[in-house]
């Protein structure tokens, strides 16, 4: 049976723990952590998903603390800037207003599915964030509904971001629809010495071509943060070849225009692992953003609605698309 349910104890580190449960997947929200999605773990295999730092768990975290020393894991979000900056004269700490609240919850009211609707209002910008998470019983799709209400008294300009981390291993295989590359100057990494801007998946190298498909071994010591612009199709996935199982997100690229990817192969504090990063607009600097006009903005009283798909599915090599249910279309065999 389908089961939601919403823990009041001190389940996991000390914080409260929702979980989401339907045939096929299992879900873990940390509502005092951001509101971040903690695990998603496909039962048939009982595999997880999402990367969980082994050294650093969640925590609940003051609102200016810095985010690369205590990133915990797992899937949040960044509204409205990535790097810490002033805005419309407002100090917006790194990384954003969202991964260090303690958000609201209650079950979700949608018939047929279990589900929790969670609510946060933004200290400095004054935006109202809802996110609600879905589950229906014969899906193996985490359906999440995002809706961001600006309740200042201004038009604030801002970035908005997925965050999920994945696991990975030399197996696995990263897969975008066909997009720009265009690696972030400030943290070229392993991709220092290619050009400004190429089509995935190639990168060229000097005397080489790096496929950025292929996740290398975490010996390698490689590092990768580009964003991904100029794709029609708005998805993006991983799959574990050893195990041909898929993990992609489904999302509309007209509010997610852009992809960005940092990965660390073992060249990031030791780290290994992909994020995928569907967001509303690039570079990471929101000044550059808001100067650049890629910033998206929304007027007092307005709000900005979308829903995400994240869907997983056996019997795969590789990813060539997400269809609106969530089915994941396998991609080439190179």
């Amino acid at each position: 049976m389908d089961t939601l349910i919403l823990s009041t104890g001190t389940t996991l580190h000390g914080l409260r723990t929702i979980l989401l449960e339907s045939r096929s997947l299992r879900v873990v929200v940390l509502p005092e952590a951001g509101g971040r999605i903690w695990q998603i773990t496909y039962k048939p295999l009982e595999a997880d998903l999402l990367w969980n730092n082994p050294t650093v768990p969640p925590a609940l975290q003051p609102l200016h603390t810095g985010y690369d020393d205590v990133w915990s894991g797992g899937w949040d979000e960044l509204f409205p800037n990535d790097e810490a900056a002033t805005v419309e004269g407002k100090a917006l700490p790194d990384h954003g207003e969202l991964w260090t609240g303690e958000w609201q919850a209650e079950p979700g009211p949608d018939e047929g599915s279990v589900g929790v609707r969670l609510r946060f209002v933004t200290p400095i910008s004054n935006f109202l964030v809802e996110k609600t998470l879905l589950l229906r019983p014969e899906s193996a799709s985490l359906e999440v509904r995002y809706r961001f209400t600006n309740q200042g008294a201004g038009t604030f300009p801002f970035l908005w971001k997925l965050h999920p981390a994945f696991s990975v291993s030399a197996e696995h295989r990263i897969d975008f629809p066909p997009m720009a590359v265009m690696p972030e100057l400030e943290f070229p990494g392993t991709l220092e010495g290619a050009p400004p801007i190429f089509p995935w998946p190639y990168a060229p190298l000097n005397d080489m071509v790096l496929d950025l498909r292929q996740v290398p071994d975490v010996s390698s010591r490689a590092t990768h943060f580009f964003y991904g612009t100029g794709f029609v199709s708005g998805w993006c996935g991983v799959t574990n070849r050893a195990s041909g199982l898929a993990s992609a997100l489904r999302f509309d690229p007209e509010v997610f225009s852009s992809c960005w990817l940092f990965a660390t192969y073992g060249g990031w504090r030791d780290l290994n692992v992909v994020v995928l990063e569907p967001a509303t607009g690039y570079p990471y600097k929101i000044q550059s953003m808001i100067d650049s006009g890629r910033a998206r903005r929304l007027a007092p009283g307005k709000s900005l609605e979308t829903t995400v798909l994240f869907s997983v599915q056996e019997g795969l090599r590789s990813i060539g698309g997400v269809e609106e249910d969530g089915h994941i279309l396998p991609g080439d065999e190179n």
